[in-house]
Protein backbone atom coordinates (compact mmCIF):
# COMPACT_ATOMS: atom_id res chain seq x y z
CA UNK A 1 0.00 0.00 0.00
CA UNK A 2 1.19 3.52 -0.75
CA UNK A 3 -0.06 7.04 -0.26
CA UNK A 4 0.37 9.71 -2.92
CA UNK A 5 -0.14 13.43 -2.30
CA UNK A 6 -1.08 15.81 -5.12
CA UNK A 7 -0.96 19.60 -4.86
CA UNK A 8 -2.67 21.97 -7.29
CA UNK A 9 -1.44 25.53 -6.78
CA UNK A 10 -3.91 27.76 -8.58
CA UNK A 11 -4.27 31.50 -9.00
CA UNK A 12 -6.94 31.73 -6.33
CA UNK A 13 -6.50 28.69 -4.10
CA UNK A 14 -4.32 25.69 -3.36
CA UNK A 15 -5.83 22.21 -3.25
CA UNK A 16 -4.20 19.25 -1.56
CA UNK A 17 -5.32 15.63 -1.75
CA UNK A 18 -3.91 12.35 -0.46
CA UNK A 19 -4.92 9.13 -2.21
CA UNK A 20 -4.25 5.64 -0.91
CA UNK A 21 -3.51 2.83 -3.37
CA UNK A 22 -3.70 -0.74 -2.08
CA UNK A 23 -1.69 -3.75 -3.24
CA UNK A 24 -4.76 -4.92 -5.19
CA UNK A 25 -4.79 -1.65 -7.12
CA UNK A 26 -7.90 -0.15 -5.52
CA UNK A 27 -7.66 3.50 -4.56
CA UNK A 28 -9.51 5.99 -2.41
CA UNK A 29 -9.23 9.58 -1.26
CA UNK A 30 -8.14 9.75 2.38
CA UNK A 31 -7.58 13.48 2.87
CA UNK A 32 -8.42 16.76 1.17
CA UNK A 33 -7.74 20.37 2.02
CA UNK A 34 -8.40 23.65 0.19
CA UNK A 35 -7.05 27.05 1.16
CA UNK A 36 -7.69 30.40 -0.50
CA UNK A 37 -4.35 32.18 -0.97
CA UNK A 38 -5.05 34.59 -3.88
CA UNK A 39 -1.63 33.93 -5.40
CA UNK A 40 -2.31 36.09 -8.49
CA UNK A 41 -3.59 39.05 -6.47
CA UNK A 42 -1.79 42.25 -7.50
CA UNK A 43 0.48 40.55 -10.06
CA UNK A 44 -0.99 41.88 -13.29
CA UNK A 45 0.46 45.38 -13.24
CA UNK A 46 4.05 44.12 -13.50
CA UNK A 47 3.33 40.47 -14.38
CA UNK A 48 5.06 39.40 -11.15
CA UNK A 49 3.93 37.44 -8.10
CA UNK A 50 3.90 39.83 -5.14
CA UNK A 51 5.82 39.13 -1.94
CA UNK A 52 2.67 38.98 0.27
CA UNK A 53 1.03 36.50 -2.13
CA UNK A 54 4.16 34.30 -2.27
CA UNK A 55 4.50 34.39 1.51
CA UNK A 56 0.89 33.28 1.92
CA UNK A 57 1.50 30.39 -0.49
CA UNK A 58 4.73 29.30 1.21
CA UNK A 59 3.10 29.34 4.64
CA UNK A 60 0.26 27.11 3.39
CA UNK A 61 2.59 24.76 1.48
CA UNK A 62 4.76 24.27 4.57
CA UNK A 63 1.67 23.15 6.46
CA UNK A 64 0.67 20.76 3.66
CA UNK A 65 4.17 19.30 3.48
CA UNK A 66 4.04 18.61 7.22
CA UNK A 67 0.59 16.99 6.81
CA UNK A 68 1.90 14.74 4.04
CA UNK A 69 4.73 13.47 6.26
CA UNK A 70 2.39 12.89 9.21
CA UNK A 71 -0.02 10.88 7.07
CA UNK A 72 2.64 8.55 5.68
CA UNK A 73 2.79 9.91 2.14
CA UNK A 74 5.45 8.12 0.10
CA UNK A 75 5.31 10.34 -2.97
CA UNK A 76 4.28 13.96 -3.51
CA UNK A 77 3.65 15.83 -6.76
CA UNK A 78 2.88 19.52 -7.10
CA UNK A 79 1.72 21.51 -10.09
CA UNK A 80 1.17 25.24 -10.53
CA UNK A 81 -1.13 26.78 -13.10
CA UNK A 82 -1.69 30.17 -14.74
CA UNK A 83 -0.41 32.57 -12.06
CA UNK A 84 3.01 30.89 -11.76
CA UNK A 85 3.09 30.04 -15.47
CA UNK A 86 2.58 33.68 -16.51
CA UNK A 87 4.63 35.41 -13.80
CA UNK A 88 8.12 36.59 -14.73
CA UNK A 89 9.32 35.48 -11.29
CA UNK A 90 7.49 32.15 -11.48
CA UNK A 91 10.65 30.02 -11.75
CA UNK A 92 12.34 31.69 -8.77
CA UNK A 93 9.15 31.13 -6.75
CA UNK A 94 9.21 27.41 -7.65
CA UNK A 95 12.82 27.17 -6.43
CA UNK A 96 11.86 28.91 -3.20
CA UNK A 97 8.96 26.49 -2.68
CA UNK A 98 11.28 23.49 -2.94
CA UNK A 99 13.93 25.06 -0.70
CA UNK A 100 11.47 25.95 2.07
CA UNK A 101 8.92 23.13 1.87
CA UNK A 102 10.57 20.24 0.02
CA UNK A 103 7.65 20.13 -2.45
CA UNK A 104 8.74 19.54 -6.08
CA UNK A 105 6.47 22.06 -7.79
CA UNK A 106 6.32 22.48 -11.56
CA UNK A 107 4.44 24.99 -13.68
CA UNK A 108 2.34 23.28 -16.34
CA UNK A 109 1.39 24.71 -19.72
CA UNK A 110 -2.16 25.66 -20.63
CA UNK A 111 -2.28 22.63 -22.93
CA UNK A 112 -1.28 20.23 -20.14
CA UNK A 113 -3.72 21.89 -17.76
CA UNK A 114 -6.51 21.35 -20.30
CA UNK A 115 -5.48 17.70 -20.81
CA UNK A 116 -5.45 16.93 -17.10
CA UNK A 117 -8.87 18.53 -16.73
CA UNK A 118 -10.05 16.38 -19.64
CA UNK A 119 -8.77 13.22 -17.91
CA UNK A 120 -10.56 14.17 -14.72
CA UNK A 121 -13.86 14.54 -16.59
CA UNK A 122 -13.69 11.77 -19.19
CA UNK A 123 -12.98 9.21 -16.46
CA UNK A 124 -15.83 10.31 -14.21
CA UNK A 125 -18.70 11.54 -16.40
CA UNK A 126 -20.27 9.17 -18.91
CA UNK A 127 -20.37 11.29 -22.06
CA UNK A 128 -18.59 10.74 -25.37
CA UNK A 129 -18.91 14.19 -26.98
CA UNK A 130 -18.84 17.44 -25.02
CA UNK A 131 -17.09 20.73 -24.29
CA UNK A 132 -15.34 21.05 -20.96
CA UNK A 133 -14.07 24.23 -19.34
CA UNK A 134 -11.90 24.70 -16.26
CA UNK A 135 -12.39 28.22 -14.91
CA UNK A 136 -9.72 29.31 -12.48
CA UNK A 137 -8.61 32.59 -11.01
CA UNK A 138 -6.35 33.66 -13.86
CA UNK A 139 -7.38 31.61 -16.90
CA UNK A 140 -9.98 29.35 -18.43
CA UNK A 141 -9.09 26.16 -20.28
CA UNK A 142 -11.69 25.05 -22.84
CA UNK A 143 -11.56 21.70 -24.67
CA UNK A 144 -13.56 19.95 -27.36
CA UNK A 145 -14.04 16.21 -26.78
CA UNK A 146 -15.18 13.86 -29.53
CA UNK A 147 -15.60 10.11 -28.99
CA UNK A 148 -13.87 10.48 -25.59
CA UNK A 149 -10.75 11.95 -27.20
CA UNK A 150 -9.37 15.46 -26.76
CA UNK A 151 -9.58 17.10 -30.19
CA UNK A 152 -8.85 20.75 -29.50
CA UNK A 153 -8.16 22.96 -26.52
CA UNK A 154 -7.29 26.54 -25.70
CA UNK A 155 -6.20 28.44 -22.61
CA UNK A 156 -7.60 31.98 -22.46
CA UNK A 157 -6.24 34.60 -20.04
CA UNK A 158 -9.52 35.32 -18.30
CA UNK A 159 -10.39 34.04 -14.86
CA UNK A 160 -12.66 35.12 -12.04
CA UNK A 161 -9.85 36.82 -10.10
CA UNK A 162 -8.17 38.44 -13.12
CA UNK A 163 -11.38 39.84 -14.60
CA UNK A 164 -12.39 41.23 -11.20
CA UNK A 165 -9.03 42.90 -10.65
CA UNK A 166 -8.78 44.19 -14.21
CA UNK A 167 -12.25 45.72 -14.57
CA UNK A 168 -13.71 46.39 -11.08
CA UNK A 169 -12.35 49.30 -9.06
CA UNK A 170 -14.73 49.34 -6.08
CA UNK A 171 -16.73 46.75 -4.18
CA UNK A 172 -19.29 46.52 -7.00
CA UNK A 173 -19.12 46.57 -10.79
CA UNK A 174 -20.44 49.77 -12.29
CA UNK A 175 -22.52 49.43 -15.46
CA UNK A 176 -19.60 50.70 -17.54
CA UNK A 177 -17.10 48.36 -15.87
CA UNK A 178 -19.34 45.34 -16.31
CA UNK A 179 -20.00 46.09 -19.99
CA UNK A 180 -16.27 46.57 -20.62
CA UNK A 181 -15.55 43.17 -19.01
CA UNK A 182 -18.23 41.42 -21.07
CA UNK A 183 -16.89 43.01 -24.27
CA UNK A 184 -13.43 41.68 -23.38
CA UNK A 185 -14.77 38.17 -22.65
CA UNK A 186 -16.66 38.13 -25.94
CA UNK A 187 -13.63 39.33 -27.91
CA UNK A 188 -11.52 36.45 -26.54
CA UNK A 189 -14.21 33.85 -27.25
CA UNK A 190 -14.80 35.09 -30.80
CA UNK A 191 -11.24 34.12 -31.71
CA UNK A 192 -12.21 30.47 -31.17
CA UNK A 193 -14.53 29.73 -34.11
CA UNK A 194 -14.56 26.01 -33.29
CA UNK A 195 -16.63 26.79 -30.19
CA UNK A 196 -19.31 28.87 -31.91
CA UNK A 197 -22.78 27.28 -31.89
CA UNK A 198 -21.30 23.87 -30.97
CA UNK A 199 -24.56 22.87 -29.18
CA UNK A 200 -22.74 20.16 -27.21
CA UNK A 201 -23.11 19.34 -23.50
CA UNK A 202 -21.06 21.83 -21.49
CA UNK A 203 -19.16 20.51 -18.48
CA UNK A 204 -17.81 22.95 -15.93
CA UNK A 205 -14.84 22.55 -13.58
CA UNK A 206 -13.78 25.04 -10.94
CA UNK A 207 -15.05 26.97 -7.95
CA UNK A 208 -17.48 29.18 -9.86
CA UNK A 209 -19.20 26.17 -11.48
CA UNK A 210 -19.39 24.39 -8.11
CA UNK A 211 -20.85 27.46 -6.41
CA UNK A 212 -23.55 27.74 -9.09
CA UNK A 213 -24.52 24.12 -8.37
CA UNK A 214 -24.46 24.69 -4.60
CA UNK A 215 -26.73 27.73 -4.87
CA UNK A 216 -29.17 25.83 -7.08
CA UNK A 217 -29.17 22.79 -4.78
CA UNK A 218 -29.81 24.93 -1.71
CA UNK A 219 -32.74 26.67 -3.42
CA UNK A 220 -34.25 23.33 -4.41
CA UNK A 221 -33.45 21.60 -1.10
CA UNK A 222 -31.68 18.93 -3.16
CA UNK A 223 -31.42 15.72 -1.09
CA UNK A 224 -28.04 14.38 -2.26
CA UNK A 225 -24.99 16.32 -1.04
CA UNK A 226 -23.12 15.71 -4.28
CA UNK A 227 -22.04 18.24 -6.93
CA UNK A 228 -20.38 15.92 -9.42
CA UNK A 229 -22.56 15.27 -12.48
CA UNK A 230 -25.18 17.77 -11.30
CA UNK A 231 -26.96 19.54 -14.18
CA UNK A 232 -28.00 23.20 -14.06
CA UNK A 233 -30.20 24.64 -16.82
CA UNK A 234 -29.18 27.85 -18.58
CA UNK A 235 -32.38 29.58 -17.42
CA UNK A 236 -31.52 28.68 -13.82
CA UNK A 237 -28.00 30.07 -14.20
CA UNK A 238 -29.45 33.30 -15.63
CA UNK A 239 -31.76 33.67 -12.65
CA UNK A 240 -28.97 32.95 -10.15
CA UNK A 241 -26.67 35.39 -11.94
CA UNK A 242 -29.22 38.21 -11.76
CA UNK A 243 -29.69 37.54 -8.04
CA UNK A 244 -25.93 37.57 -7.41
CA UNK A 245 -25.40 40.71 -9.50
CA UNK A 246 -28.19 42.63 -7.81
CA UNK A 247 -27.12 41.67 -4.26
CA UNK A 248 -24.57 44.02 -2.59
CA UNK A 249 -21.19 42.42 -1.87
CA UNK A 250 -21.62 42.19 1.92
CA UNK A 251 -25.11 40.69 1.58
CA UNK A 252 -23.96 38.40 -1.19
CA UNK A 253 -21.85 36.48 1.30
CA UNK A 254 -25.06 35.28 2.92
CA UNK A 255 -26.56 33.72 -0.21
CA UNK A 256 -27.06 29.99 0.61
CA UNK A 257 -24.56 27.88 -1.29
CA UNK A 258 -22.24 30.74 -2.21
CA UNK A 259 -18.83 30.61 -0.57
CA UNK A 260 -18.19 33.86 1.33
CA UNK A 261 -14.56 33.88 0.17
CA UNK A 262 -15.77 33.90 -3.45
CA UNK A 263 -18.40 36.62 -3.03
CA UNK A 264 -16.18 39.37 -4.46
CA UNK A 265 -15.21 37.45 -7.63
CA UNK A 266 -18.39 35.46 -8.35
CA UNK A 267 -19.90 38.09 -10.68
CA UNK A 268 -16.90 37.93 -13.03
CA UNK A 269 -16.80 34.12 -12.85
CA UNK A 270 -20.50 33.76 -13.64
CA UNK A 271 -20.24 36.33 -16.43
CA UNK A 272 -17.54 34.22 -18.12
CA UNK A 273 -19.68 31.06 -17.88
CA UNK A 274 -22.76 32.94 -19.09
CA UNK A 275 -20.95 34.23 -22.19
CA UNK A 276 -19.43 30.81 -22.91
CA UNK A 277 -22.87 29.20 -22.76
CA UNK A 278 -24.26 31.83 -25.09
CA UNK A 279 -21.37 31.46 -27.55
CA UNK A 280 -21.58 27.65 -27.67
CA UNK A 281 -25.41 27.62 -27.51
CA UNK A 282 -25.36 25.23 -24.54
CA UNK A 283 -28.75 24.69 -22.91
CA UNK A 284 -27.30 23.58 -19.56
CA UNK A 285 -24.08 23.04 -17.63
CA UNK A 286 -23.05 19.77 -16.01
CA UNK A 287 -20.84 20.40 -13.00
CA UNK A 288 -17.79 18.20 -12.57
CA UNK A 289 -16.41 17.82 -9.08
CA UNK A 290 -13.45 16.08 -10.71
CA UNK A 291 -10.90 18.01 -12.69
CA UNK A 292 -7.20 18.71 -12.79
CA UNK A 293 -6.24 16.90 -9.57
CA UNK A 294 -8.22 13.79 -10.48
CA UNK A 295 -6.74 13.95 -13.98
CA UNK A 296 -3.26 14.08 -12.47
CA UNK A 297 -4.11 11.05 -10.33
CA UNK A 298 -5.50 9.06 -13.28
CA UNK A 299 -2.40 9.90 -15.29
CA UNK A 300 -0.20 8.69 -12.41
CA UNK A 301 -2.33 5.59 -11.88
CA UNK A 302 -2.32 4.71 -15.58
CA UNK A 303 1.46 4.93 -15.72
CA UNK A 304 2.17 2.99 -12.52
CA UNK A 305 -0.69 0.49 -12.40
CA UNK A 306 -1.08 -0.47 -16.05
CA UNK A 307 -2.79 -3.85 -16.37
CA UNK A 308 -5.68 -3.09 -14.03
CA UNK A 309 -9.07 -3.72 -15.59
CA UNK A 310 -10.25 -1.20 -18.18
CA UNK A 311 -7.26 1.11 -17.80
CA UNK A 312 -4.95 2.20 -20.61
CA UNK A 313 -1.49 3.75 -20.27
CA UNK A 314 -2.97 7.06 -21.40
CA UNK A 315 -4.91 7.29 -18.14
CA UNK A 316 -8.23 6.99 -20.00
CA UNK A 317 -10.50 4.34 -18.50
CA UNK A 318 -12.48 2.30 -21.02
CA UNK A 319 -15.52 1.48 -18.87
CA UNK A 320 -15.79 4.03 -16.10
CA UNK A 321 -18.94 2.59 -14.49
CA UNK A 322 -17.49 -0.92 -14.08
CA UNK A 323 -14.06 0.39 -13.11
CA UNK A 324 -15.39 2.70 -10.37
CA UNK A 325 -17.80 0.02 -9.10
CA UNK A 326 -15.05 -2.58 -8.83
CA UNK A 327 -12.80 -0.01 -7.19
CA UNK A 328 -15.43 0.54 -4.48
CA UNK A 329 -15.89 -3.22 -4.10
CA UNK A 330 -12.14 -3.84 -3.74
CA UNK A 331 -11.78 -0.96 -1.29
CA UNK A 332 -14.56 -2.03 1.09
CA UNK A 333 -14.96 -5.80 0.61
CA UNK A 334 -11.87 -7.22 -1.16
CA UNK A 335 -12.72 -10.71 0.19
CA UNK A 336 -16.14 -10.61 -1.52
CA UNK A 337 -15.07 -9.64 -5.05
CA UNK A 338 -15.41 -13.12 -6.59
CA UNK A 339 -18.78 -13.68 -4.90
CA UNK A 340 -20.10 -10.33 -6.13
CA UNK A 341 -18.88 -10.92 -9.68
CA UNK A 342 -20.63 -14.30 -9.64
CA UNK A 343 -23.88 -12.73 -8.37
CA UNK A 344 -23.70 -10.10 -11.13
CA UNK A 345 -23.19 -12.83 -13.74
CA UNK A 346 -26.23 -14.83 -12.51
CA UNK A 347 -28.43 -11.73 -12.25
CA UNK A 348 -27.53 -10.75 -15.82
CA UNK A 349 -28.46 -14.23 -17.06
CA UNK A 350 -31.80 -14.21 -15.27
CA UNK A 351 -32.61 -10.68 -16.46
CA UNK A 352 -31.93 -11.74 -20.06
CA UNK A 353 -34.04 -14.91 -19.74
CA UNK A 354 -36.91 -12.98 -18.13
CA UNK A 355 -36.70 -10.26 -20.76
CA UNK A 356 -40.44 -10.19 -21.54
CA UNK A 357 -41.20 -9.42 -17.89
CA UNK A 358 -38.45 -6.86 -17.36
CA UNK A 359 -38.14 -3.14 -18.09
CA UNK A 360 -35.67 -2.85 -20.96
CA UNK A 361 -32.78 -0.55 -21.79
CA UNK A 362 -28.99 -0.61 -21.87
CA UNK A 363 -28.80 1.83 -18.98
CA UNK A 364 -31.04 -0.41 -16.87
CA UNK A 365 -28.71 -3.35 -17.52
CA UNK A 366 -25.86 -1.21 -16.25
CA UNK A 367 -27.83 -0.13 -13.19
CA UNK A 368 -28.60 -3.78 -12.36
CA UNK A 369 -24.91 -4.65 -12.76
CA UNK A 370 -23.87 -1.96 -10.27
CA UNK A 371 -26.55 -3.05 -7.78
CA UNK A 372 -25.46 -6.69 -8.14
CA UNK A 373 -21.79 -5.93 -7.54
CA UNK A 374 -22.42 -3.69 -4.52
CA UNK A 375 -25.43 -5.42 -2.97
CA UNK A 376 -23.53 -6.55 0.15
CA UNK A 377 -21.61 -3.33 0.76
CA UNK A 378 -23.65 -2.48 3.86
CA UNK A 379 -22.40 -5.54 5.74
CA UNK A 380 -19.34 -3.45 6.56
CA UNK A 381 -21.59 -1.41 8.88
CA UNK A 382 -24.13 -3.90 10.22
CA UNK A 383 -25.05 -7.34 8.90
CA UNK A 384 -28.63 -7.35 10.22
CA UNK A 385 -29.64 -4.08 8.54
CA UNK A 386 -27.20 -4.19 5.66
CA UNK A 387 -29.93 -3.60 3.03
CA UNK A 388 -30.44 0.03 4.06
CA UNK A 389 -26.71 0.51 4.72
CA UNK A 390 -25.88 -0.83 1.24
CA UNK A 391 -28.33 1.70 -0.23
CA UNK A 392 -26.75 4.57 1.68
CA UNK A 393 -23.21 3.58 0.71
CA UNK A 394 -24.10 3.16 -2.98
CA UNK A 395 -25.79 6.58 -3.08
CA UNK A 396 -22.83 8.28 -1.43
CA UNK A 397 -19.97 6.38 -3.10
CA UNK A 398 -17.81 7.69 -5.92
CA UNK A 399 -19.63 5.83 -8.66
CA UNK A 400 -18.76 7.40 -11.98
CA UNK A 401 -20.66 7.36 -15.27
CA UNK A 402 -24.10 7.25 -13.65
CA UNK A 403 -26.49 10.14 -13.13
CA UNK A 404 -27.66 10.85 -9.60
CA UNK A 405 -31.00 9.20 -10.39
CA UNK A 406 -29.31 6.11 -11.86
CA UNK A 407 -27.11 5.79 -8.79
CA UNK A 408 -30.22 6.06 -6.65
CA UNK A 409 -31.95 3.31 -8.67
CA UNK A 410 -28.94 1.02 -8.16
CA UNK A 411 -29.06 1.68 -4.43
CA UNK A 412 -32.77 0.92 -4.11
CA UNK A 413 -32.50 -2.21 -6.29
CA UNK A 414 -29.73 -3.54 -4.04
CA UNK A 415 -31.71 -2.84 -0.87
CA UNK A 416 -35.01 -4.13 -2.30
CA UNK A 417 -33.37 -7.44 -3.27
CA UNK A 418 -32.51 -7.90 0.43
CA UNK A 419 -36.12 -7.49 1.52
CA UNK A 420 -36.37 -3.73 2.03
CA UNK A 421 -40.04 -2.90 1.43
CA UNK A 422 -41.81 -0.03 -0.31
CA UNK A 423 -42.01 1.81 3.03
CA UNK A 424 -38.20 2.11 2.96
CA UNK A 425 -38.40 3.90 -0.38
CA UNK A 426 -41.38 6.06 0.64
CA UNK A 427 -39.53 7.28 3.73
CA UNK A 428 -36.30 7.94 1.85
CA UNK A 429 -35.14 11.57 1.73
CA UNK A 430 -34.12 10.92 -1.89
CA UNK A 431 -37.64 10.07 -3.08
CA UNK A 432 -38.04 13.40 -4.92
CA UNK A 433 -35.35 12.40 -7.44
CA UNK A 434 -37.29 9.41 -8.73
CA UNK A 435 -39.38 9.69 -11.88
CA UNK A 436 -42.82 8.25 -12.51
CA UNK A 437 -42.47 4.51 -13.04
CA UNK A 438 -39.13 4.26 -11.23
CA UNK A 439 -40.56 2.36 -8.28
CA UNK A 440 -41.87 -0.32 -10.63
CA UNK A 441 -38.42 -0.51 -12.25
CA UNK A 442 -36.85 -0.98 -8.80
CA UNK A 443 -39.25 -3.74 -7.82
CA UNK A 444 -38.87 -5.68 -11.07
CA UNK A 445 -35.08 -5.30 -11.46
CA UNK A 446 -34.48 -6.33 -7.87
CA UNK A 447 -35.93 -9.78 -8.55
CA UNK A 448 -33.16 -11.21 -10.81
CA UNK A 449 -30.70 -10.03 -8.16
CA UNK A 450 -32.73 -11.63 -5.34
CA UNK A 451 -32.87 -14.98 -7.17
CA UNK A 452 -29.15 -14.79 -7.95
CA UNK A 453 -28.44 -14.25 -4.25
CA UNK A 454 -30.66 -17.20 -3.32
CA UNK A 455 -28.87 -19.47 -5.79
CA UNK A 456 -25.54 -18.37 -4.36
CA UNK A 457 -26.67 -18.73 -0.74
CA UNK A 458 -23.78 -21.09 0.01
CA UNK A 459 -21.14 -18.71 -1.44
CA UNK A 460 -19.69 -21.78 -3.21
CA UNK A 461 -20.49 -20.81 -6.83
CA UNK A 462 -22.28 -24.12 -7.44
CA UNK A 463 -24.49 -23.24 -10.45
CA UNK A 464 -23.56 -24.77 -13.80
CA UNK A 465 -26.47 -23.43 -15.83
CA UNK A 466 -29.88 -21.75 -15.64
CA UNK A 467 -32.71 -21.98 -18.16
CA UNK A 468 -35.97 -20.09 -17.70
CA UNK A 469 -39.29 -20.62 -19.49
CA UNK A 470 -41.95 -17.94 -19.05
CA UNK A 471 -45.55 -19.12 -19.33
CA UNK A 472 -48.87 -17.36 -18.76
CA UNK A 473 -49.22 -18.42 -15.13
CA UNK A 474 -45.88 -19.96 -14.28
CA UNK A 475 -42.14 -19.39 -14.52
CA UNK A 476 -40.13 -22.60 -14.76
CA UNK A 477 -36.44 -22.35 -13.91
CA UNK A 478 -34.20 -25.33 -14.67
CA UNK A 479 -31.12 -25.06 -12.48
CA UNK A 480 -28.12 -27.36 -12.86
CA UNK A 481 -25.91 -27.63 -9.78
CA UNK A 482 -22.71 -29.40 -8.75
CA UNK A 483 -24.14 -31.46 -5.91
CA UNK A 484 -27.36 -32.20 -4.01
CA UNK A 485 -25.82 -30.87 -0.80
CA UNK A 486 -26.53 -27.23 -1.62
CA UNK A 487 -30.11 -27.62 -2.87
CA UNK A 488 -31.92 -27.47 0.53
CA UNK A 489 -30.13 -24.24 1.40
CA UNK A 490 -31.04 -22.68 -1.95
CA UNK A 491 -34.64 -23.92 -1.76
CA UNK A 492 -35.10 -22.23 1.62
CA UNK A 493 -33.87 -18.93 0.20
CA UNK A 494 -36.00 -19.19 -2.96
CA UNK A 495 -39.14 -20.13 -1.01
CA UNK A 496 -39.13 -16.65 0.50
CA UNK A 497 -39.24 -15.13 -3.01
CA UNK A 498 -42.18 -17.09 -4.41
CA UNK A 499 -44.83 -14.89 -2.85
CA UNK A 500 -43.09 -11.78 -4.19
CA UNK A 501 -42.89 -13.34 -7.66
CA UNK A 502 -46.63 -14.06 -7.63
CA UNK A 503 -47.39 -10.51 -6.57
CA UNK A 504 -44.98 -8.82 -8.98
CA UNK A 505 -45.29 -10.95 -12.10
CA UNK A 506 -48.65 -12.73 -11.56
CA UNK A 507 -46.92 -16.10 -12.01
CA UNK A 508 -45.89 -19.06 -9.86
CA UNK A 509 -42.15 -19.62 -9.58
CA UNK A 510 -41.18 -23.29 -9.96
CA UNK A 511 -37.57 -24.49 -9.69
CA UNK A 512 -36.48 -27.74 -11.34
CA UNK A 513 -33.16 -28.98 -9.95
CA UNK A 514 -30.65 -31.06 -11.84
CA UNK A 515 -27.32 -32.38 -10.60
CA UNK A 516 -24.52 -32.64 -13.13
Amino acid sequence: MKRVALIDLGSNSVRFVISEITDSGSYRLVYQQKESIRLSEGMWTHQMLTKPAMDRAIKTLKSLSHMARDMGVTEIQGIATAAVRLATNGNSFIRRVYAETGIPLRAISGEEEAYLGFLGVVNTIGLDDFIVFDLGGASIEISLIENRQLKKSVSLPMGALVMTGQFKLGHEFTKTEYEAMVDHIQSLLKRENWLKDAKLPLIGIGGTARNIAKMDQREKNYPIPKLHNYKVKKTTIEALFQRVKETPWEERKKIPGLSSERADIIVAGMAIIRELMEYTKASSMIVSGCGLREGLFFQYYGQHYDGQEFLQKTGIIDDIVTHSTLNILRSFTPHDVDHSLYIAKLAKQIYKQWKELMPEGERLKLILKVASLLHDLGKQINYYSHARHSAYMIINSNLYGLSHREQLLSAFIASYSHGANSKFIKQSPYLSLLKEGDREIIQKLSFPLAIAEALEESHERTIYSIQSHIRDRQIDMYVEVKTLNYIPMMEMAIEKLKKQCKKEFKRELVIHWKVR
